[in-house]
């Protein structure tokens, strides 16, 4: 299994600690939030990675680089210096580096969960899904819509009133994403056929486009822990468990 981590965001919630390091790299209680979330899939068995690089690039790929080295694991590098290409754009332009996997994780740095990484794949398996998205019951403004069966319908932004794709309707679940993902990456070739490699747009969005030809299942996490590490208010908190 190789663990995609969306790490070449510009970290602007977190201004003004990215003016001189990337997202991944700031620490929280002296420990960059790359090796938090590193260690943590480390647990789990994992042992290959691909990050993508844009903001303050060089300087995540020094310190991956050596974190390889130290722990014996293979991490490659999908290099977004030239253009940033979002959440979507990010997988389709790093699909070489997956090739020969019919799966793969895909978890943002700055979540922290404790969700069961494992577990999460195989329901991803048995289900047979073309993704598996982790959903929570939490406040946002931003939701997305699944059906009795679990399957994406739908999508709303409270704060605007958009909405995308089927109409909503009140026998759907307003969920909100994690920030964790298990993908075909059958779907993703398609996204690339679709999109092109170096097209900017986000995942949530192609999800939804693909709501008619694809299988895209929400599954919710009921309890346990889940924080997005995204916000400067955050940084003041207890050192959290992951």
């Amino acid at each position: 299994m190789i663990a995609f981590i969306l790490t070449a965001g510009l970290g602007t919630r977190l201004k003004p600690l990215t003016d001189h390091c990337p997202k991944a790299l700031v620490p929280y209680q002296g420990k960059p939030l790359l090796a938090y979330l590193l260690d943590r899939m480390q647990a789990f068995g994992i042992r290959h990675f691909v990050l993508n690089l844009h903001h303050f690039a060089d300087q995540l790929q020094a310190y991956a680089a050596d974190y390889a080295k130290e722990y014996g694991l293979q991490i490659d590098f999908s290099d977004e210096r030239a253009l940033l290409l979002d959440t979507g754009g990010a997988l389709t332009h790093a699909l070489p580096l997956f090739d020969g996997e019919e799966r793969i994780l895909v978890h943002n740095v700055d979540i922290f969960s404790d969700l069961d990484l494992n577990a999460f794949v195989r329901d991803a398996k048995r289900l047979n899904a073309d993704a598996l998205l982790s959903v929570r019951q939490r406040q946002t403004s931003r939701f997305l819509y699944a059906d009795a069966d679990g399957r994406l319908r739908a999508w709303k932004n409270l704060k605007s009133g958009e909405t995308k794709g089927e109409a909503i309707q009140c026998r759907f679940k307003a969920l909100a994403f994690s920030g964790i993902h298990v993908m075909k990456t059958s779907l993703i070739r398609q996204w690339t056929a679709q999109y092109g490699s170096n097209t900017p747009f986000s995942v949530i969005d192609a999800y939804l486009n693909a709501i008619p030809f694809a299988d895209i299942r929400l599954q919710e996490q009921q309890g346990g822990f889940w924080k997005d590490m995204g916000k400067m208010e955050d940084f003041n908190l207890p050192l959290f468990t992951v």
